[in-house]
């Protein structure tokens, strides 16, 4: 059975498109997941009735959907939503975060964050798009290479109150002592990022030195 959208955003089947974007206002951040931490089926919530307004506000799919009840791929309702500069001003007023539009919208966050930023025509998204992501990739690379990944025992008193704990470890051929700051309230299984303190490349740019932490017995 084909999802309601008129039920879900709570209008009319002879509701205009300015009315869908004002009821799919109210409603998005009514359910958005920022706004509600505390309701495990927000998510979700936020993903219908974004889809339900990737449908109406487009009238080939409207027109589709009032006809035959047709079913949407949600995936490609989100994409629709994003390339085009006069649906996704919607989300202007709201507080849409490009680090969780792909969790939420299955679509590339990248992609996204280039059209809420920047705008433009879907080719130049995508072209912008693009070349971020060969970027990030080349930036992921040098990380795994680069950072280096080491157990650490914090004091149970550190671990509480914080404070700095010193340890050996070897970004090289040599041993290298450091000082690590530790903040409060750490538990077993926390990670710290020591930023610049990874293995470094002949250009003298230097990867992270990420700590697992596990709390010393007392």
């Amino acid at each position: 059975m084909a999802k309601d959208y008129y039920q879900l955003l709570g209008i009319t089947p002879s509701a205009s498109g300015d009315e869908i974007k004002r009821a799919y206002r109210r409603m998005a951040l009514k359910v958005h997941p920022d706004v509600n931490m505390d309701n495990p089926e927000a998510a979700e919530q936020f993903k219908a009735v974004t889809e339900a307004y990737g449908v109406l506000i487009d009238p080939r799919k409207r027109q589709e959907y009032d006809r035959h009840q047709a079913a949407f791929d949600p995936g490609r309702v989100f994409e629709d939503i994003f390339s085009n500069s006069e649906y996704r001003k919607v989300f202007n007023e709201m507080p849409l975060k490009p680090e969780w539009v792909e969790r939420f919208f299955n679509i590339g966050k990248v992609f996204v964050y280039e059209a809420l930023v920047y705008g433009g025509r879907p080719q130049d998204i995508i072209r912008r798009g693009i070349i971020r992501l060969a970027a990030k990739s080349a930036a992921n690379l040098f990380h795994n290479v680069m950072d280096i990944h080491q157990d650490i025992a914090i004091p149970p008193a550190v671990a509480e109150r914080g404070g700095y704990v010193t340890l050996e470890y070897r970004p090289g051929f040599s041993l290298k002592r450091i000082r690590v700051h530790v903040p409060q309230n750490l538990h077993n299984g926390s990670i710290l990022r020591v930023q610049g303190m990874g293995r470094s490349n002949p250009a003298k740019k230097a990867g992270d030195l990420y700590l697992h932490v596990s709390i010393s017995p007392s």
